[in-house]
């Protein structure tokens, strides 16, 4: 896939078209799934993006991937044979509904196909693969009698069934081949002493799949990985091996672009993130105390969003206000439940608070005197009439909420958007200064969207409902100027609270003419996973307790403790985050 980001509006105009076709407004296309490599294969990728949204369900389609798998099937074959199968379906529905999509898909493919040096057609599926494409080109290759075979009972399955019935059908394909040609298959990475044996599957209970729970999570998690992949590319694109260097810039997650193009990215930021509340010299202050190493290229962009700052996207507006309204709906649907969790929260909050303010009194032989213990002198052994009120030196508190609003958080975002309501509107209640926050980044740039300020009324917290997840997330970055305005205040106790899948990720852009790009070329796995432990460390170090709130899978935890040490908290329920925020508070209250 080639990473050139051409034009902001045409990029505006894929995502409306995808959105379009999905029917779904509230779905976002990843940047995975764009292709700036021509006009048509644009405007495909974007098409076929919300076909795939609209006309399948992937968890069904794991689901029944990770019980054959376990049953075992062989992955390989059977990862191939559901990605042909869905994108006959996807792309033969979609074509169905708007017919001009099929001039579309023929200049798409021929623009593919032209920048492959090299087309995969070593086995049967990966033949069959290539007549699909030919074949959706308008042309008629000749095949041999068993492939040909195979591509009309594919042709035959009824895609207007229901995904379970249309899974039967490649499910009866794959016993009725391939147990009988595997070894025909992609020979050179089997071992020769590999028996395939018979598969027993019951077709009367085929959908149990739907209830057992045979796998574990590193199953799930692969098999996650394959549907992503499955889901997110077209056919077209796993029959070839394109230009060395679109391979790279891939690998590297680098977009080149010219500098008309880069002038026009920093000209239009405010145009669809809206207007920045920090003016041009006090960006260029961060830019210049932050953007350095790992960095080093990058900037930022504070902002309060398109709903609160000047901005004439009308499509923009559009889109964020139904994320809002969707957010409130999803809260307003248990609005009594979410309303006693505010208030027993906050009173919670406020006890501890009250608890840890009072005063203790110490008896001893020097001090005020108690005049009810006068008597004692003389009297008694503890003579002890004289008092001291200690006073509370724990001080006040400040609290920083920071949300990870990239795309991988999509499936969480109305519940972590009612979660940070909660926490925030209790903190707010209880008299604790609180500042809400969102980061997630696009291009080079860290959009920190800010949905309360520290000494907003708690009305302002329905802001937080304009939460909604997209691009990337450069963490360290984030966290880095989140901590230069919490550092700054004068409250004594000083606490930021990040809530994360614990995978920093994100891209670059460099000069289209130099090819280089300044700083790391980028940002994921140990480098991303380093910075961001880096900054946490050195916050911690200033005095800031900082709290990790982990919402990634399990098998990931690995990079979470590296980033926060001891102190984070691994959560599967989302809904949990403002109890666990809760005993948090408590916790470094009383201690």
């Amino acid at each position: 896939m080639k990473w050139i980001y051409n034009d902001y509006e045409f990029d505006n105009r894929i995502n409306n078209l995808a959105w379009t076709i999905s029917g779904d407004y509230s779905e976002d296309i990843e940047v995975s799934e764009k292709d700036y490599s021509s006009k048509e294969v644009s405007l495909y990728f974007g098409i076929i993006a919300g076909a795939r949204r609209k006309y399948v369900d992937w968890n069904i389609v794991k689901k029944y991937l990770i019980h054959r798998i376990s049953k075992g099937y062989e992955k390989d074959i059977i990862l191939d044979l559901v990605q042909i199968v869905f994108n006959n379906l996807v792309e033969s529905k979609v074509i169905e509904d708007r017919p001009g999509i099929e001039e579309i898909r023929v200049k798409a493919y021929r623009d593919i196909i032209n920048r492959f040096t090299k087309i995969y057609n070593d086995n049967i599926l990966q033949k069959i693969k290539y007549v699909f494409i030919l074949e959706g080109m308008g042309k008629h290759p000749s095949v041999d009698g068993l492939s040909r075979r195979l591509i009309n009972e594919i042709k035959n399955i009824n895609l207007n069934n229901e995904i379970i019935e249309i899974l039967k059908d490649l499910d009866s394909i794959y016993m009725k081949y391939f147990n009988a040609i595997a070894n025909d298959l992609d020979k050179n990475e089997r071992s020769d002493s590999k028996e395939y044996k018979e598969i027993d599957i019951d077709f009367d209970t085929f959908s149990d799949f739907m209830y057992e729970e045979l796998y574990n999570d590193e199953d799930e998690a692969f098999m996650e990985n394959e549907i992503d992949l499955i889901s997110s590319s077209m056919l077209v694109e796993s029959i070839g091996e394109s230009k060395l260097s679109d391979s790279r810039n891939r690998s590297n997650r680098v977009i080149y672009i010219d500098e008309e193009t880069a002038s026009k990215i920093y000209e239009k930021i405010e145009y669809y993130y809206g207007k920045s509340y920090l003016s041009k010299s006090e960006i260029k202050k961060v830019e210049t105390k932050n953007c350095r190493n790992v960095h080093e290229g990058c900037r930022v962009h504070f902002t309060e969003g398109v709903l609160r700052s000047e901005c004439k996207n009308v499509f923009q507006l559009k889109y964020v206000t139904r994320h809002k309204e969707n957010n409130l709906k999803k809260y307003r649907e248990k609005i009594k439940t979410y309303k006693r969790n505010i208030n027993k929260l906050t009173e919670n909050i406020s006890r501890i608070l009250i608890e840890e303010s009072i005063n203790d009194r110490v008896y001893s032989d020097c001090g005020t005197i108690d005049a009810n213990r006068a008597w004692r002198v003389g009297r008694s052994s503890n003579n002890k009439i004289f008092y001291k009120d200690i006073e509370n030196e724990k001080g006040r508190y400040v609290i920083d909420i920071l949300l990870d609003s990239s795309g991988s958080q999509s499936r969480n975002q109305y519940r972590v958007a009612i979660q940070a309501y909660i926490i925030a509107s209790a903190l707010t209640m209880a008299k604790i200064p609180n500042r809400v926050t969102g980061f997630s980044s696009f291009l080079d740039y860290t959009i920190l969207k800010r949905f309360r300020d520290y000494k907003d009324p708690v009305s302002v917290n329905e802001n937080i409902f304009e939460y909604f997840c997209t691009g990337n997330n450069r963490d360290g970055l984030a966290i880095k100027c989140i901590c230069d305005g919490l550092i700054e205040r004068e409250e004594e106790n000083k606490v930021l609270i990040v809530l994360s899948d614990g995978k920093p990720n994100d891209v670059k852009i460099g000069a289209e003419k130099e090819r280089s790009i300044r700083g790391e070329s980028t940002y994921k796995g140990k480098i991303a996973i380093k910075d961001t432990a880096n900054e946490v460390r050195l916050a911690r170090q200033k005095g800031i307790l900082v709290l990790g709130v982990f919402t990634g899978k399990e098998n990931e935890l690995i990079a979470e403790k590296m980033i926060y040490g001891k102190d984070f908290i691994y959560t599967k329920n989302i809904e949990r985050f403002s109890d666990i925020v809760s005993m948090y508070l408590k916790k470094i209250i009383r201690n």
